[in-house]
């Protein structure tokens, strides 16, 4: 079975594992749940994480090995050139569904060159003098979830659903010199450019829900998922301290993302970190 073939039974496999679940705990829900109103959830909201990333590139043109790029933790606001967040949610009974979508557009000074692959004969450098990879990005998680907590303070409900990742990464690189790698002939040039991208696809399973802080109108949202596929491991955590004002709340908390995949692959390490604000208005 070839590699992408076993990464698309991963997610088929989690997915289907997931939905499984989800109807077991309730195979009547649907009936049960057909007079609940139908509510929906519109959530804009601003990230500021830092970025940090292990990247390797295939073979650029004018050199015969492959770059082994770092992006090392970075401001995320300000290198930030545009992006857009926003998360919206249906939610029947204890049913709901939910997709959040985050576009990127950055760039990092904050990057170098660490080695080259020549062909398996890895050549460490410490060569890199002003590098810059400029990152945009597209990333897509949709979830259904069903609540298995309900206990006024407390709620839970768990998900699964697909996470999708689109990245462009355009490398422009600056060496004190060239590097030459172990045999004749194998060299990386001291100065270039070079952009590729790469799409992910992740299975996901995980828990969300709130605890309500006594009875005042403050309350923590939280939300955990897991996943393969595409990647070795994909993970994301969140949690903030939210107040509500009936059909609108606010929140201010932290969200993680990571991605982790193969030595062949553009994206080796991917993470995403940092404080979040937003605004969520139901419907």
């Amino acid at each position: 079975m070839g590699a992408t073939a076993y990464r698309a039974m991963k997610v088929i496999s989690l997915f289907a594992m997931a939905l499984f679940l989800l109807n077991a705990l309730s195979p009547a829900a649907l009936a049960a749940d057909h007079a609940d109103k139908l509510t929906f959830t519109i959530e804009p909201y601003i990230w500021l994480p830092t970025i940090d990333a292990e990247m390797k590139f295939t073979t650029p043109g004018g050199s015969t090995g492959e770059p082994e790029v770092s992006v090392d933790p970075d401001d995320y606001f300000k290198d930030l050139e545009i992006a857009a967040l926003l998360t919206t949610e249906f939610q029947k009974g204890k049913w709901s569904l939910t997709a959040d979508f985050v576009y990127m557009d950055v760039s990092s000074s904050d990057s170098s060159v660490k080695s080259i692959d020549f062909g398996g004969s890895v050549v460490s450098t410490s060569r890199d003098i002003g590098s810059e990879v400029d990152l945009k990005s597209f990333i897509a998680t949709f979830g259904g979830g069903y609540q298995i907590i309900d206990q006024g303070r407390l709620k839970m409900e768990i998900v699964a659903g697909l996470r999708y990742l689109w990245l462009e990464a355009e490398l422009d690189w600056n060496l004190s010199a060239t590097v030459s790698g172990p045999l004749a002939g194998h060299t990386f040039a001291r100065t270039g450019n070079h952009t590729e991208d790469e799409d992910i696809w992740n299975g996901i399973v995980g828990v969300r829900g709130q605890v309500k802080l006594g009875e005042s109108h403050w309350f923590i949202p939280y939300y955990l998922d897991i996943g393969t596929g595409d990647s070795d491991l994909t993970w994301q955590a969140f949690s903030a301290l939210a107040y509500s004002f009936g059909s609108w709340d606010v929140a201010l908390g932290y969200r993680y993302l990571e991605f982790d995949s193969d030595e062949d692959e553009l994206i080796q390490e991917l993470s995403l970190s940092g404080p979040v604000i937003g605004a969520r208005f139901s419907f």
